[in-house]
């Protein structure tokens, strides 16, 4: 019954971030308003390269851009965009960009870039680039967790992380987003529609469920 129950969070937990993200046409789709243009799932990056994260954070053309600047007083806008590198296996966490400082670079630009240098800190494994947003839709508040699985190679293992590590978090972590993109319909096709439908700012709670329900049914279990 234990092995049953951990391999059911387990297989949850993969599933809860294989719909965290839909690709369309090279774009992953996160289920806020951000879409990752690059890197793509499953790239293997090297130690001592610089990596391009490239963001779109138009809506893919239909949102406006005065609504990426924090503290817009739109609808449906961006609070923040953060983005870390994690591992909960080495219980790595990295910050590639945190703060309010990348919405608010390259002024008027459709899409955001982070040029990560990825330091040798690093070791090889398999990670999530994990996209943290807070953001309105419609006038509701969301908080979108979004991993997306890369894989680190490093052969000169060492030295000091530039931007710093933080603590690991809890897994699954509790987020509130929306149960799919904004930008995308039913069919998983980009919509038409210049701000996100009302039906789309449905709160996804599976996640928070876990977060708090599984500590209860371990401690019954053991």
């Amino acid at each position: 019954m234990f092995i049953s129950f951990v391999s059911t969070v387990a297989l949850l937990s993969l599933v809860l971030s294989a719909e965290a993200q839909v690709v369309v046409n090279g774009q992953i789709f996160t289920n806020g308003l951000a879409i990752v243009d690059a890197p793509q799932p499953g790239t293997t990056l090297h130690v001592g390269a610089t990596q391009s994260v490239a963001i779109d954070v138009s809506g893919d053309g239909h949102l406006p851009t005065s609504s990426v600047n924090p503290g817009s007083t739109s609808d449906t806008h961006f609070d923040s965009l953060e983005v870390y590198l994690v591992s909960y296996t080495t219980s790595f966490n990295l910050t590639v960009s945190s703060g309010t400082g990348l919405l608010t670079q390259e002024s008027g630009s459709t899409v955001k870039h982070i040029n990560w240098l990825i330091d040798s800190c690093v070791p090889s494994g398999n990670y999530n680039l994990t996209f943290y947003e807070a953001s309105r839709i419609n006038q509701d508040s969301f908080f979108i967790i979004t991993p997306l699985p890369i894989e680190i190679q490093n052969t000169v293992s060492g030295g000091h992380c530039a931007n710093g590590t933080n603590p690991i978090q809890p897994f699954p972590q509790a987020e509130s987003a929306p149960s799919h993109s904004p930008w995308l319909d039913a069919n998983n096709s980009t919509s038409n529609v210049q701000y996100p439908s009302t039906d789309a700012a449905v709160h996804f709670v599976v996640s928070r469920f876990l977060a708090l329900m599984a500590p209860l049914f371990l401690s019954v279990l053991l």
